[in-house]
């Protein structure tokens, strides 16, 4: 009888230990299994990121290729003004034609030097301007 008290001892030694042993491993798991969740919530965060930054570079290199496509469009249309404008006869200042004109000697109205016609316009103008307004 002896020789099963140490029996049993032994056994019960041996299985407490393996409970302990078994409780270390499912510490162990979980451990790991928890790490692994917060792995992949780190992938999917990462993910995320990376597809705002890639819908943010798709828009950004579209806006580019508008920018690009506009300034393309205004150069050609500049380029086309350059070549259809004849340069005979224009004034290349403002664009109008040049405007011949005679000696200051002229006695038709109108005929005469641009500082002659602004001075007729001038003196109209102003009588004009008394005629509507008087003054006291």
């Amino acid at each position: 009888m002896a020789k099963k008290a140490s029996d049993d001892s032994s056994s019960a030694v041996s299985t407490g230990e393996t409970k302990k042993q078994q409780k270390k491993q499912a510490k162990r798991e979980a451990k790991a299994m928890l790490a692994v969740e917060e792995g992949k919530a780190s992938v999917q965060k990462a993910e995320k990121k990376l597809a705002k930054a890639q819908a943010r570079l798709d828009a950004r290199t579209a806006s580019l290729q508008n920018l690009e496509a506009h300034l393309a469009e205004l150069r050609a249309s500049h380029e086309e003004l350059e070549v259809s404008a004849p340069d005979i006869g224009f004034d290349h200042q403002t664009g109008q034609p040049e405007m011949e004109y005679e000696t200051a000697g002229s006695n038709q109205p109108g005929q005469g030097a641009p500082s002659e016609l602004y001075q007729e316009t001038e003196a109209a103008s102003d009588t004009e301007f008394e005629e509507e307004y008087p003054q006291d």
